[in-house]
This record gives C-alpha cells, sequence and structure tokens, in this order.
C-alpha cells in the first residue's frame, strides 16, 4: 500500500516529468533551476561544457561585432549553445529529453539559456571564492 507524501518533505518533487509543457507562471525560474535544470545537469564535465560555450558566447558576440567581418556574430548561437549540446550527447544523455534540448517544448527557451548564464555565475562565483580563500 503507498503511502501517502509526507508534508514534512525537504523540497517540491518536479511538477511533470521531462517533455511535457509546463503552463506559463506555473512554477518560478527558481523552481525550475532547482529542480529541472540542475538535475539534467549533474555530470562535471557537462557542466563544464555548458560554462565554456556560455563564457566563448559571450567572448564571441562583442568580438564578431566589432571585426571586419560583423556577421561571424550571426555564429553566436552556435558558439554558445554547441559545447552544452554535446556535453548532453557525450555524458548526460537523457532518452525523455532527446538529443536536442533546443527544440525543447516543456519550458521556454529563455529559461533554459538563463539558467545557464546563472549555472556560469554561479560555478565562476566558487571558483572565484576558493582561489581568494574564501571557503
Amino acid at each position: 500500500m503507498p503511502t501517502p507524501p509526507s508534508s514534512a518533505s525537504s523540497a517540491p518533487q518536479p511538477s511533470q516529468p521531462p517533455g511535457e509543457p509546463v503552463a506559463p507562471g506555473a512554477i518560478s525560474f527558481d523552481h525550475f533551476y532547482r529542480h529541472h535544470f540542475l538535475p539534467e545537469h549533474r555530470h562535471a564535465l557537462n557542466r563544464g561544457l555548458h560554462v565554456a560555450g556560455t563564457v566563448a558566447g559571450l567572448v564571441w558576440l562583442p568580438l564578431a561585432l566589432w571585426s571586419p567581418l560583423p556577421w561571424l556574430a550571426l555564429l553566436f548561437p552556435v558558439v554558445h549553445a554547441a559545447p552544452g549540446l554535446v556535453g548532453h550527447r557525450l555524458f548526460e544523455r537523457d532518452a525523455k529529453v532527446g538529443d536536442v534540448r533546443v527544440l525543447r517544448k516543456d519550458f521556454s527557451p529563455l529559461w533554459f539559456i538563463a539558467a545557464n548564464h546563472r549555472l556560469t555565475f554561479e560555478l565562476a562565483w566558487r571558483a572565484a571564492r576558493r582561489l581568494f580563500g574564501r571557503r
């Protein structure tokens, strides 16, 4: 006989499996980040590739715009997203979500972009604290 969920559970469970659309406003960005995004990004090398892509994209865009070939800025989505897609393909494959994560419809694509940037900031902040002695 299944036991009813405890009211003292420490964290809410994801509201639906990956791939099923979430109604706008149904959950907060913080909930999405902690309960959907981070569990799909547990492998350290996958996280590293996401950070590398985010940083590369943020460096690429202004350099391309200020170069003699500003059309190179059109490659920004590839530079920004490709390392993370490779990370999922090599280190964290998920049959429910699929390999082509940029085509997902369960959450807003902007949330995935914002979550990548938040992950990059959090990991950079943690590394800086280790480097400069504050743990």
